[in-house]
């Protein structure tokens, strides 16, 4: 080291400056090590200030989320529970509305006391996604406001889904189910990884239990372990009793990290379990922020030192210094184009520039191979490049570049197809901008990417062509069929040629479901759309309209309809003998037969859905011909449809316009004294007069609305027994009220007679229902409890019509009724034939065996009367002793014949609910 000679005149001088130099040194090391200290401070506590805030950002979100899911349980919870506006229907819609309206819900079910589903969000019904330990705690959900969540439960390896759940609880507390919201783990993965800005973190949202509900990056071992006493951070932060805690130790696997931990607030969530969401940080890396900056100035420091002691060192520093200052700018540019080749090789984008005078386009290796060319490969002869693009698609691509160069304020996007090495067309998205003009403003580069889309392309086909053909058969559907009827309808008007629509239902397909299976079942529906394409011509459409319906779309069949007709019926023809053979699947013989409905159109306005329903009308007058036939659509069917919809109508509203009543028929005793009345309907209709049951209960049964007459009749018959109870005379008759199958099945059915019979005040003990024996084929044990608890409260049973139907001994054993009705076509030919002499016996006698009352219907003559009573029965009802009349009739015929003088109240004509059939 080169050394300046000692010289004693400057030997103090030195050591002065040296001494001045070191105290320099020390109080910039000391404002060094300040700076330091206050930079460490400021970066722990903007670390811990982020992360805080992150925590709260998570906090906030899944509050919303679960205040969003609470919300859709609820509403799914108030359509479920009212029954009578909302049915399966309508709660599978609001289910998938629900559904959708959440991003982060993966499916929203409800569920029965077992656990069961009842209904989902979707027709799969999400079996898969049930957690049998939480599902067994339904019973245990104790409040209708708590929402209660389950433990992170794991039906795919590696997939946690959480179950949030509200209990469905009826009117007097008792847990019928619950409604439950399956949340998406992607959604919310999604969620707490935007809280992550640093690879060194990571999150989670942890019970007080220690169970993790969420981990962030997924790691699947600590989701199905809860943490155990080691997790000193959590019980920390318990302990303390704050909110928030910041908290620095060592991980188990001996990692310090500080962890910000924050319990989140429930507010109005009301959660059945309180949860600690934590953020965590390594210390190393929090710490390497303030680390690099000290390490910097240490070295500043250093060199400020050096550079101060000597001289020469300092030119060859600030020489050195100038170097490393270039190598830094040279590796940050290196530095950069990495990156950007990262990002755009992540991206699968390849680069171009063209250079538009000379038309000369040059590709980078992404591009090359994207289109299977070598690296080094490129088509760099004038106008080379337009060889690959497919002609197809060149004018297009010409056009969107001439509107570009023109106005280059935008970028350049357009997607075309380029001809790769072997052969293939590969569709390409390129993007690009006009980078550079001349003097004069024309165009002369332009730089861009492009990138294969063609696996985009494929499934926006997939998806165009699920949209319009059906998944199983891969036929036509609805929506395609639609619109290539509504070409062919114009076509025909324009061409005046005629076509033809055929329906086709399979027969019995249901019962092959049934009992063969929906896979069996399937595969005869792919064999019946293989065997209709083969009878039809290639110009025709034939289309799958859902479940077992086809329809067969036939163009050009001739220019009168009588031709039309004829070429029609021959299709018909083969289209029965096609689909009359028999099917061979996995070893079995299947046969089925088709019903098919055939409308003509081409010589008048036609539209699309007129066609299909007249179709289909066809098609079920070839069912009720027998089946296995065919038949053409008649004006006379239209009719006839018309009609229907024009009596339904009119008794949607005879409720409203108080329309309906009851007339009664006596009913007597062997003395021929009034013992009651049964409660028959009438229609008293505006414009035909008085209808009789028989013309319209039919339809009323089919539309439903039978529910809503039946209990009219019922609240109208117990305000009728209200009125008779105030008077001696009458206060003993009872009133027997028809019950329709529909009606009794309803699940309320037992709840609502009995309102009724409590709003009305009625005597039940004077009520007596009807049944019909087509009631014992289905449910037994319903029905019986039913009536049950009807008769725990006095109301009685009656079984009509009771011979010509089925009557299991052991179910009429079972059954708690009071009284038999023989069927008046018994009584009728009584006195005729000695087989239905013996019917009446028989009847008789096995209802006085097992306690019964007998009543005759039907009673007609003298005759029949003087017999009746002859065998034993007691009770007689027909029109011998009166045809049913309003309520005053009666009374002027039976009452008023003995000592009581009075009137009876007049029948109060109230509009409630019900029909019931009667005579």
């Amino acid at each position: 080291m080169y050394r300046e000679p000692l010289e004693p005149p400057g030997l103090s001088r030195a050591v002065i400056e040296w001494g001045a130099y070191l105290a320099v040194l020390v109080f910039t090391a000391l404002l060094i090590a300040n700076f330091v200290w206050s930079e460490r401070r400021l970066i722990k506590a903007s670390e811990t200030a982020r992360m805080e805030l992150q925590a709260r950002i998570i906090e906030e979100s899944l509050a919303h989320q679960f205040q969003g899911v609470r919300n859709a349980l609820e509403s799914a919870r108030n359509a479920a529970a009212d029954e009578k506006h909302c049915n399966a229907d309508c709660e599978r819609l609001l289910l998938q509305s629900l559904k959708r309206a959440m991003p982060g819900v993966r499916a929203i079910v409800l569920l029965n006391a077992e656990g069961r589903i009842a209904r989902s969000a979707d027709d799969i019904e999400d079996r898969h996604l049930d957690d049998r330990d939480f599902l067994s705690q339904i019973a245990r959900m104790y409040s209708r406001n708590v929402l209660y969540v389950s433990q992170p439960f794991e039906n795919t390896p590696g997939v946690f889904n959480i179950k949030l759940s509200m209990p469905v609880m009826a009117p007097d507390g008792r847990i019928e189910g619950a409604v439950s919201a399956i949340l998406n783990p992607e959604y919310f993965d999604a969620v707490m990884r935007s809280a992550l800005y640093a690879d060194d973190m990571n999150s989670a949202i942890t019970g007080e239990d220690g169970r993790r509900l969420l981990f962030v990056p997924a790691n699947a071992a600590e989701m199905r372990h809860p943490a155990d006493g080691g997790d000193d951070f959590l019980r920390r932060h318990l302990s303390g009793g704050n909110v928030v805690s910041v908290i620095t130790g060592a991980d188990p696997g001996g990692e310090r990290r500080m962890v910000v931990q924050r319990t989140v607030t429930q507010g109005e969530l009301g959660l059945d379990k309180t949860f600690v969401i934590s953020l965590s940080r390594s210390v190393e890396r929090i710490n390497a922020g303030w680390h690099e900056p000290a390490h910097s100035y240490f070295a500043m420091w250093i060199v400020f030192g050096l550079l101060g002691a000597l001289a020469l060192w300092l030119i060859q520093r600030r020489r050195r210094i100038a170097h490393e200052l270039a190598c830094q700018r040279e590796a940050r540019h290196i530095e950069i184009t990495e990156r950007m080749e990262l990002a755009v090789s992540g991206a699968n984008l390849g680069l171009w520039d063209w250079h538009i005078p000379s038309d000369v386009r040059r590709v980078d290796a992404r591009s090359n191979a994207i289109l299977g060319y070598a690296p080094e490969c490129q088509f760099d002869a004038p106008g080379e490049w337009r060889s690959l693009v497919n002609p197809e698609h060149m004018d297009a691509l010409d056009h969107a570049l001439r509107l570009h160069l023109a106005d280059s304020s935008h970028s350049f996007e357009a997607e075309y197809q380029m001809r790769h090495k072997d052969g293939d067309w590969v569709w390409i998205q390129c993007r690009g901008k006009l980078v550079q003009r001349d003097a004069q403003g024309r165009p002369l580069r332009m730089v861009g990417t492009r990138m294969d889309i063609s696996a985009r392309k494929e499934a926006e086909e997939e998806i165009a062509r699920l949209a319009y053909y059906d998944g199983l058969t891969n036929l036509p559907n609805r929506r395609l069929l639609l619109d290539r009827l509504g070409q062919a309808v114009a076509r025909c008007g324009r061409g005046g040629y005629h076509g033809a629509v055929i329906f086709v239902d399979l027969d019995n397909f249901k019962s092959l479901n049934d009992t063969m299976g929906h896979d069996m079942g399937d595969r005869l529906l792919e064999l019946v759309a293989l065997r209709l394409k083969q009878v039809t011509r290639e110009v025709d459409t034939v289309a799958r309209l859902g479940g077992d319906e086809f329809v067969v779309l036939l163009e050009d069949l001739g220019t009168s309809a009588e031709e039309a007709e004829a070429n029609a019926e021959f299709v018909c023809r083969k289209i029965l003998a096609s689909l009359n053979a028999g099917y061979s699947m996995d070893g079995y013989e299947v046969r089925s037969t088709p019903s098919l409905g055939v409308v003509l159109f081409g010589d008048g306005r036609h539209t699309v859905n007129d066609l299909l329903r007249q179709a289909d009308m066809a098609m079920y007058e070839a069912k009720a011909a027998g089946r296995n036939t065919f038949r053409f659509f008649s004006p006379d069917m239209q009719d006839v449809l018309d009609q229907i919809a024009m009596l339904e109508t009119d008794l949607r509203h005879a409720l409203v316009r108080r329309e309906l009543l009851l007339h009664y028929q006596p009913i007597v005793n062997g003395d021929g004294s009034l013992a009651g009345v049964e409660a028959l309907m009438r229609w008293q209709h505006p414009r035909r007069g008085l209808v009789y049951p028989g013309a319209f209960i039919s339809q009323a049964e089919k539309s439903g609305l039978i529910v809503e007459f039946g209990e009219w009749a019922l609240e109208t018959a117990c305000e009728q027994l209200v009125a008779w109870s105030r008077d001696a005379a009458t206060e003993p008759l009872t009133i027997a009220v028809n019950v329709s199958a529909r009606q009794f099945r309803q699940p309320e059915f037992t709840q609502r007679v009995l309102h009724i019979l409590e709003r009305t005040g009625a005597n039940p003990r004077r009520l007596k229902l009807e049944l019909t024996e087509s009631m014992l084929l289905t449910d037994v044990d319903d029905l019986i409890r039913k009536m049950s608890q009807l008769k725990e409260r006095g109301v009685g049973f009656s079984l009509d019509d009771f011979g010509t139907g089925y009557s299991s001994l052991s179910y009429l054993k079972k059954l708690p009724l009071d009284q038999l009705k023989i069927d008046r076509s018994f009584v009728q030919d009584m006195l005729l034939t000695p087989h239905a002499s013996s019917i009446v016996r028989t009847i008789v006698s096995l209802a006085q065996s097992m306690g019964l009352q007998v009543v005759a219907e039907g009673v007609e003559t003298a005759e029949q009367w003087a017999a009746l009573r002859k065998i034993g029965c007691a009770t007689f009802q027909g029109y011998l002793f009166g045809k049913p009349a309003a309520v005053e009739d009666i009374a002027a015929q039976f009452i008023l014949r003995g000592e009581h003088h009075g009137r009876l109240p007049r029948q109060p004509q109230l509009a409630l609910v019900s029909p019931l059939a009667g005579a």
